[in-house]
């Protein structure tokens, strides 16, 4: 039965969410966001725009939600769509990392119950990792209209380590043709995750983010300038099994100078071997070469599964084996390593927006700016 589950949802994803191949980078954000302030690393920025929050409660507190950096002070605190402004003192307050609810607050929140039941909802439910529970479960906008955006300036006196997003040296060919201006053809390539399955421009609801792959191309393209298009061949739902079926028609036959590889949520839900699927990845790679030899690859090691979901399988096992497929050529974006990094200071309702595999807005700007820093070095200015 609960394999059953798995399969409706693939196939629900992969119904709604397919290849893009048009080019809509530059509609309706501009009226709510800034794509620059959004690209701010947020590991160093001075201002933190927009961090999602969804409040929880316990039962025992009043509801709450935790910020990723220590606070000097909060400058907004929005409802997601960015249409309403909620007052401090009125609707919350603030202690250490925490933004606090008051009696009075007309901010909505979740309650733990609400998240993982032993009835099922229907139409709103995925099996839990436990047997006999489950997991609140939309890909609407369920999620999305109880997240809170907060604005603020992090107090990073205290940091004794600062992180910096890695920057790489194996995509030679790739970095050459950006710094001279000449033509690169991108092609992503994976899952529901790489369509920006939840980001709200794919939602089509305010702010209407770009999904992080167009956000990768805003970035590259302000930075050098020149022809850089692309194209994204990724379909919810798929695994790389699937990937290697359709690479040369989807892939190789566009000539691309770079490809980037996002499977593996979907691969460990069904709890492919790491070996299995990595041989999956190469031959994905094996064929992309054969046809296109100066081809580059940043392969993506995958963000995690909703622990309390049945979805929480061997993701993470995938982690080593694909960053052992680094060397000149191939690149790796490590979101496996700053998921989880993440997930030691915030919930992980913070950063999804279907509560058991798909980021939100905040979750894929992480996903842009990791991408970013392989071709431009973290202390770059936007």
């Amino acid at each position: 039965m609960k394999f059953q589950w798995i399969l409706f949802t693939f196939s629900l994803l992969a119904g709604v969410v397919n290849a893009q191949t048009v080019d809509t980078l530059n509609r309706h954000w501009p009226r709510y966001i800034s794509l620059d302030q959004y690209l701010q690393p947020f590991l160093t920025a001075d201002t933190i725009y927009d961090e999602l929050v969804m409040p929880l409660s316990d039962g025992n507190s009043l509801p709450n939600g935790k910020l990723l950096f220590p606070v000097k002070t909060i400058l907004s605190v929005r409802d997601a769509y960015l249409g309403q402004t909620f007052e401090e003192g009125k609707d919350w307050v603030w202690e250490g990392q925490r933004l606090i609810l008051t009696d009075s607050s007309r901010i909505p929140f979740f309650r733990e119950q609400d998240l993982v039941y032993s009835e099922k909802q229907e139409g709103y439910s995925q099996p839990g990792k436990l047997p006999g529970t489950y997991v609140l479960f939309s890909e609407g906008e369920l999620f999305h209209a109880k997240q809170l955006a907060v604005t603020y300036l992090p107090d990073r006196s205290g940091e004794s380590l600062h992180r910096r997003l890695p920057h790489s040296e194996h995509l030679p060919r790739t970095l050459q043709k950006l710094q001279a201006h000449k033509p690169l053809h991108v092609v992503f390539y994976g899952n529901s995750i790489e369509t920006g399955a939840n980001s709200s421009g794919v939602q089509h609801v305010p702010p209407f983010m770009p999904n992080w792959t167009e956000l990768f191309i805003y970035r590259l393209r302000q930075h050098f300038g020149g022809k850089i298009s692309y194209s994204n061949q990724a379909v919810g739902g798929k695994t790389a099994a699937w990937g290697v079926e359709e690479v040369d028609s989807r892939v190789s036959a566009q000539h691309p100078d770079l490809v980037v590889i996002g499977f593996g949520m979907n691969d460990g839900t069904f709890k492919v071997a790491p070996e299995e699927f990595v041989g999956q990845i190469k031959a994905i790679m094996d064929h992309v070469s054969r046809d296109n030899p100066t081809c580059e690859f940043i392969v993506i090691t995958p963000m995690l599964a909703n622990p309390t979901a049945i979805q929480h399988q061997v993701q993470l096992a995938y982690r080593d084996p694909l960053l052992a497929l680094s060397k000149k050529g191939i690149a790796i974006a490590d979101m496996t390593y700053w998921h989880q990094w993440l997930l030691t200071h915030k919930a992980y309702q913070d950063m999804t927006g279907n509560n058991i595999n798909h980021p939100n807005d905040y979750l894929a700007r992480w996903y842009a700016q990791v991408l970013i820093a392989l071709l431009i070095e973290h202390t770059s200015k936007i």
